[in-house]
């Protein structure tokens, strides 16, 4: 009766689920033993095969360590659930040029969804309910939150799998089958072509018909293919005495390594079209405002920059419009190389958009600082010495850039918060070209160009008629103003953390008492493991389209 009392009080405590193991765990483990307690659950709920290795850990915490110490943390020293979003995307755009779904905020609004919301229809069940349960009790340390980045790393490579085992099908092939580079090269095409669209399904009768369309429709489709030949060349050479990797006598193994490394490699290359846009955008600048006139905009359109066409109402919710002085808009260069409408790959896990550059400059000031908070004096000194794509350094900062940062201390007891929306703002005042204009929440809702048409039943490019309105426009470019807007509305990625609850604190208590009486629950630790290992559907069909070429 007593073990049973006991089973009767864990089941309470853990909603009739295992999501009481950590607690449970957290009551009688060291720290180290707790961590390498979630790698092992992981790793059994992912199953043989998964990519959670030691090396690639290694790799992600040391990408993750500086701005994890700059995060403001709670009383355990680690980050709440809003903190642990924004490092997750941050993460991800930095290493793979990758925008998980869901992922981004809404304006500086970080707080607005829970992770275990947004990863529920990614990630296995039990591996959520890992994470979530430290979200609601201690937090996440840097360990569990590499270990859910190479996660999600994990079903990004799964899903590759799957839409290449689709290609596979497509030509008329078995996953046994063995190819040569020739034919290989092939099967990258086609992979390339429904991960460039977003198409779920590709049969042999529409392989050439979707390849042809791509090739039409998108400009650096023949550079891609070079690109993907590169690496598929390289990877080969470099794997030459493994048998999978055969010449002339390839397995689908060796084909999921090509396609997995054109993967992780793909963001950071395209990113490099992403330059060229900016480049585009910045010959036609305005007065060195990091924007260009509306008029100007829509002017390079219609000489022949396609891309340049979005309508005014597109461009104002994807945040890239410049509303300060409504008698001369204008498109902030930063916002809009970022936007959405600039993404060129989707997945159902992610889309492939342009790198924000202000991320590197952060990411510095991170590493230099290691606090959350800092002094303004101290930021000046090393922004002053800090040069960006288009800003050389050293260099000497105006009085009115001063003044703001100091303006900004005063509202935070004399130290700047880094991650906030006022400091957002100064970077963008101090680099307008690389850090976009951080607007406030809600102001803009983002969307992809089919997630407009579809959802507001309005076309994502101005008709030639009203470009044309605008370019020959009368107003007079010599008032236009050159001060860049600031407004004062403060808004911090991560707000005030609070102690855990009550109710969390009684939960611990329960399961250390779970803990204790485990000798009287031992019979059932054999079905506990079975069920701890049971997997639920990794993925979700593909994503749609994500860029109108």
């Amino acid at each position: 009766m007593f073990c049973l009392w006991f089973l009767v009080l864990g089941i309470t405590a853990v909603h009739a689920s295992l999501r009481g193991k950590l607690q449970v765990a957290a009551g009688s483990m060291s720290a180290e033993q707790l961590r390498e307690t979630v790698l092992h659950e992981v790793m059994e709920a992912l199953g043989n095969g998964n990519r959670v290795t030691n090396e690639r850990l290694k790799s992600i915490e040391d990408a993750a360590r500086s701005s994890f110490q700059a995060m403001p943390k709670n009383e355990y020293g680690n980050l709440e659930d809003a903190a642990a979003r924004y490092m997750l995307h941050r993460l991800f755009v930095q290493r793979h040029g990758m925008y998980i779904k869901g992922l981004e905020a809404s304006g500086m609004d970080w707080q607005n969804t829970s992770t275990a919301e947004i990863l529920q229809d990614h990630v296995p069940s039990f591996v959520l309910s890992l994470f979530e349960d430290r979200l609601k009790g201690q937090g996440l340390g840097l360990h569990e939150l590499t270990v859910l980045a190479a996660t999600l790393e994990h079903l990004i490579h799964d899903e590759a799998v799957s839409r290449l085992s689709v290609v596979y099908q497509a030509h008329n092939l078995s996953e046994d089958a063995r190819v040569d580079e020739t034919r290989l090269q092939e099967l990258i095409d086609t992979y390339m072509t429904i991960f460039l669209v977003g198409k779920q399904e590709v049969t042999a009768l529409t392989v050439a018909e979707e390849r042809a369309a791509v090739v039409e429709a998108y400009p650096g489709w023949y550079e891609t293919q070079k690109f993907t030949m590169q690496v598929r060349s390289n990877l080969l050479a470099s794997k030459a005495a493994d048998p999978n990797f055969a010449p002339g006598n390839l397995s689908f193994h060796a084909a999921t390594s090509v396609v997995e490394e054109i993967g992780e490699r793909y963001g950071r290359w395209q990113d490099a079209e992403c330059r060229d846009l900016k480049r585009s955008l910045t010959n036609i600048e305005h007065a060195s405002t990091g924007r260009v006139l509306l008029k100007d905009f829509y002017g390079s359109a219609l000489k022949g920059n396609w891309q340049f066409s979005e309508t005014i109402a597109y461009l104002g919710e994807l945040g890239a419009l410049d509303e300060s002085d409504p008698s001369n808009l204008a498109v902030l260069i930063p916002n809009y190389v970022n936007s959405h409408s600039n993404c060129v790959a989707s997945s159902s896990v992610y889309s492939v958009c342009c790198i924000n550059e202000c991320e590197g400059l952060l990411s510095h000031l991170e590493r230099e600082v290691a606090a959350p908070q800092v002094e303004p004096d101290r930021l000046l000194a090393i922004v002053s010495d800090l040069p960006s794509a288009s800003v050389k350094a050293p260099r000497t900062l105006s009085p009115e850039l001063k003044d703001r940062l100091h303006e900004v201390a005063k509202k935070h007891n004399g130290k700047v918060p880094l991650h906030g929306r006022l400091f957002a703002q100064w970077l963008h005042h101090a680099y307008p070209r690389e850090c976009p204009f951080p607007h406030i929440a809600g102001k803009t809702n983002p969307m992809t160009a089919d997630e407009w048409m579809q959802n507001r039943h309005e076309k994502v490019s101005a008709s030639k008629q009203d470009m044309l309105k605008v370019v020959q426009s009368d107003a007079p470019v010599a008032e236009i103003k050159r001060e860049l807007p600031w407004t004062v509305e403060e808004e911090l990625v991560i707000g005030s953390t609070k102690p855990a609850s009550m109710v969390v604190s009684l939960l611990r208590q329960v399961c250390f008492f779970l803990a204790a009486a485990s000798v009287c629950i031992a019979f059932g630790k054999d079905a506990m493991a079975k069920a701890l290992t049971a997997r639920d559907g990794l993925l979700l069909p593909m994503a749609q389209k994500q860029h109108a070429c």
